[in-house]
């Protein structure tokens, strides 16, 4: 089971020194702190019931998407790590912060099943946010995408009336903290 912290977000991690950013050695999570295969789909509705946008206090944890989108993905956040999660083993590393009231993602690497990659490019991904009810909802501004509900969950194969399996062959697999790289796909 992945044991993550329940604290506050904007407090720094590692032993201190330097300023804002990057993970580097200091990084809370590894690339492959997670793996996650899975033929389960979120719910593709609009999501209507958003609050405003205006930032908000993200804590620590798993979020997995929910609504808004039917593409499984998931964002595991501890400390100023954040982990971009795809549900055909696919995760991008990287550090967070809010910014004019903005959730900034940086990402710097990049691993899956096949591959480990790490680049000294980085790009960032913008969105406008909110957190309410232990749900946080994000609107893609690098991207314009619309509104996402993520739900906060302690695995990402636990079912929810808007996550769960919608097709003939299902399968879900998710696990800590183990080599990513050389994982056989669940489908």
């Amino acid at each position: 089971m992945l044991v993550v912290g329940c604290g506050d977000s904007s407090e720094g991690e590692g032993d201190g020194g330097g300023g804002g950013g990057g993970g580097g050695s200091d990084s809370a999570l590894k690339c492959d702190s997670v793996s996650w295969c899975s033929t389960w789909d979120a719910d593709g509705a609009e999501v209507t019931d958003a609050p405003p946008l205006t930032g908000g206090k993200l804590s620590d944890g798993l979020y997995r998407r929910e609504r808004g989108s039917s593409y499984p993905f998931a964002i595991l956040i501890k400390g100023k790590s954040i982990l971009l999660i795809e549900a055909d083993m696919r995760n991008d590393l990287g550090t967070w912060k809010v910014e004019n009231d903005r959730l900034v993602m940086t990402m710097t690497s990049r691993c899956s099943n096949t591959e480990n990659e790490t680049s000294n490019d980085t790009w960032d991904w913008t969105h406008a946010f909110a957190v309410k009810n232990g749900v946080l909802y994000t609107k893609d501004l690098t991207w314009d995408r619309p509104v996402v509900a993520w739900r906060k969950v302690e695995s990402l194969c636990e079912e929810s009336a808007s996550f769960k399996c919608m097709v003939s062959n299902c399968a879900c697999e998710f696990t800590t903290n183990g080599p990513l790289l050389g994982r056989k796909s669940c489908f």
